[in-house]
């Protein structure tokens, strides 16, 4: 669907008074005034962003209110799957980020926005979506929304909070903000914020109306979730009204942030799958907050457990298969979505996730040794990969030399370096790129051609050996344009993308998921 037609549906549903926040909002001290409204159980089409298919699609979610009424502690897979869809709606569109590569809201949250109205929220606010794509903060960006209802003779609001995951421009490499300690710097100077951003939406609500009982839906898809999981350990304690049992959280592909001696305001189940001496429980804990993952997906592993980093509450596995008849019928459900299918035969199985990371753990050796020598490397290269000039965008150019030193300059962490070490660099990166990608032409993407000499200029700036350079690039040319030789590296990208957790998770019972990653095989 063209964003103008996008836009004319959306605008059909104010017309409607579905989104029309303004004519929600209660009066002062009027007690029993509702907010939003109650919806039919059913299922309702949301849209997301699908990196892997380059385009904005749909997908169908069952939803109810009374996916409300256990408390939050008792997994529900329905709900799970419904926080999924809002989840994966709280992404940038991606034809916002055609359109408007620099500056401005300019419709990125146009997904989540049709979401809430769809499900009956009103009082959207957004927190963060305006930052420029080119900007590096270590911020996440949130969508609130809420609904006040009658249920069972009571008053009750339901507060939805959902974390964007993808679309946000550079400021992906936040996500490898670790710092010089040992939480990540990153995401917890994000959680941290976001905490007062939605505490003081809760408070200005209650100050409009009393809220009654006060239960909080909150999700988020990869770095969005693992922020999620931060957020929602401290909300219970700066909302004395929000209850554990009504604080409902599920977060998919969240990497780990903390160590069990980190942020102790920011940890609540810390690690409940293990006991206290490192060792796997037999069933899951109690704990409201639950964490989907892929078991051939990396990112989630990233921090490592190796280094002792882990997540808030109970990680639940999502099994990768090399049965048959299981991997026929997960590409069979595949191809009933949007977008083209995945061949689930091409995604990474447990163990060929555990190689890439013992290739990682090898590169690195511990966590200081990442911070020290690699971190600012890093960040700079995935800086590099996600800065994008609108001429890039719109037409496609590839910068010369000159405009490559002069991106690279403007880069704080780049700063370091002298006028003519930088210049060294990308000329000896260019005269070992450009006659490569000249010879090869359309088959190396667009955006990879746009990419690579100044992720290779960082590497040679930063003195970093070739086996590292290489390694990077893999997986940021992996991740960007979802080409390339089907390396363990990009097996395991591919277990990432939103359309693998979606299908998997419709695909397979409760009962199926694991306390650690695992991969299903025929029994000998």
């Amino acid at each position: 669907m063209k964003r103008r037609d996008f836009c004319k549906g959306l605008a059909v549903t104010l017309a409607a008074g579905a989104l029309a926040p303004a004519a929600a909002l209660p009066q002062a001290g009027a007690a029993t005034a509702l907010v939003g409204r109650a919806v039919p159980d059913d299922y309702y089409t949301l849209w997301y962003r699908s990196d892997r298919n380059s385009a904005d699609l749909r997908h169908d979610y069952y939803y109810s209110d009374s996916l409300f009424d256990h408390p939050a502690t008792e997994y529900d897979n329905q709900l799970a799957l419904a926080t999924l869809g809002m989840a994966v709606a709280a992404d940038c569109t991606w034809e916002s980020d055609q359109r408007y590569w620099m500056e401005g809201e300019v419709g990125r949250a146009d997904h989540i926005r049709d979401a809430f109205a769809k499900l009956g929220f009103t009082e959207v606010q957004l927190f963060n979506y305006t930052h420029s794509l080119n900007d590096t903060p270590d911020t996440v960006a949130c969508a609130v929304a809420r609904k006040t209802l009658v249920r069972g003779g009571r008053q009750v609001t339901i507060i939805g909070a959902f974390l964007r995951g993808s679309g946000y421009g550079a400021e992906w490499s936040g996500n490898l903000h670790a710092g010089p300690g040992s939480a990540h710097t990153g995401f917890v100077t994000a959680a941290r914020q976001l905490v007062e951003k939605i505490r003081g939406y809760v408070q200005a609500s209650a100050k409009r109306q009393p809220l009654g009982t006060l239960k909080l839906w909150m999700g988020g898809y990869s770095r969005g979730g693992g922020v999620t999981n931060l957020v929602a350990a401290r909300l219970p304690a700066v909302l004395p009204q929000l209850e554990k049992k009504n604080t409902y959280v599920y977060t998919f592909a969240a990497p780990a942030a903390l160590t069990a001696a980190d942020c102790p305001d920011l940890q609540q189940d810390f690690d409940n799958n293990h006991t206290a001496d490192g060792r796997l429980k037999k069933d899951w804990g109690t704990s409201n907050i639950f964490n989907i993952v892929s078991s051939g997906d990396v990112i989630p592993r990233v921090l490592p457990a190796e280094w002792r980093f882990y997540r808030n509450g109970n990680d639940r596995f999502l099994p990768s298969t090399v049965i048959p008849e299981e991997l026929e019928a997960l590409n069979d459900r595949s191809t009933r979505m949007e977008g083209t299918p995945i061949d689930f035969e091409r995604l990474a199985v447990s163990e060929e996730t555990d190689a890439v990371l013992r290739s990682m753990l090898d590169l690195f050796c511990d966590r200081q040794t990442y911070y020290e020598d690699y971190e600012d490397a890093m960040r700079c290269m995935l800086q590099c990969a996600t800065t994008r000039t609108e001429e890039e965008v719109t037409q496609g150019i590839i910068r010369d030399d000159a405009a490559v030193v002069a991106q690279l300059r403007s880069m704080e962490l780049m700063q370091r370096f002298p006028q003519e070490k930088v210049e060294r660099s990308v000329q000896a990166a260019s005269a070992l790129s450009r006659p490569v990608l000249e010879k090869l032409g359309s088959a190396v993407p667009l955006q990879a051609q746009q990419i690579v000499i100044p992720m290779l200029a960082v590497g040679l700036c930063f003195e970093l050996q070739p086996d590292t350079v290489q390694l990077v690039a893999d997986f940021v040319l992996s991740t960007i344009t979802v080409k390339g030789q089907l390396s363990g590296i990009l097996k395991t990208v591919m277990c990432h993308f939103q359309e693998n957790y979606i299908t998997v998770l419709e695909s397979y019972d409760p009962a199926d998921h694991g306390m650690e990653p695992y991969t299903r095989q025929e029994e000998l």
